[in-house]
């Protein structure tokens, strides 16, 4: 084997290890974003619930009876 053939084994071999740790890098940040991106995204929601819910108030009123009114204005 040449002296040239191999140093172009060495640099591939190296160059396939540095691509691996890019590609393993990669995937690491892709995870943590989509966690964060899923974590937003329910803050998001819940946010969006209490807008509507100051927005948007769910008030039910009762009649209050003869009876008990007579006895509250006594």
């Amino acid at each position: 084997m040449s002296k040239a053939q191999m140093l172009r084994g060495l640099v591939n071999q190296r160059l396939t290890a540095a691509a691996q740790e890019i590609c393993g890098l990669f995937e690491g940040t892709m995870s943590e974003y989509e966690e964060e991106l899923c974590s937003l995204k329910e803050e998001n929601e819940r946010q969006r619930r209490l807008l509507d819910a100051v927005f948007n108030p769910d008030v039910r009123l009762q009649r209050a009876g003869w009876f008990s009114l007579f006895i509250t204005l006594t």
